[in-house]
């Protein structure tokens, strides 16, 4: 078992960093909860939803196109806008 801060379990760890530290955090922290709630029940967004940037499609990342090597963002073996698509990917690298 992997253990974490002064040889407790890093779940234990992991707990005690969640922890309210004194009453006061603690009803803070409550207060906060039940006003994301009411704002939920209402129909409204929390409001660091409509903080955070969209998330980028999944699979697609920074590639060099399959026949001129310009950096191009899709899958892995996308062409680039430039190279005709019935351009031959290049092979020079491939035994």
């Amino acid at each position: 078992m992997r253990r974490g801060y002064r040889g407790r379990p890093a779940w234990e760890t992991d707990i005690a960093v969640r922890q309210a530290g004194s009453p006061e955090e603690a009803t803070d922290r409550a207060r906060k909860g039940r006003a994301l709630v009411d704002a939920a029940l209402a129909g409204e967004k929390p409001p660091e939803a409509a903080e955070k940037p969209a998330a980028r499609v999944a699979g697609y990342e920074q590639v060099a196109c399959c026949v001129c090597y310009r950096p191009v963002w899709g899958l892995p073996g996308s062409r680039c806008d430039s190279c005709p698509p019935d351009a031959p990917p290049d092979t020079s690298f491939v035994r």
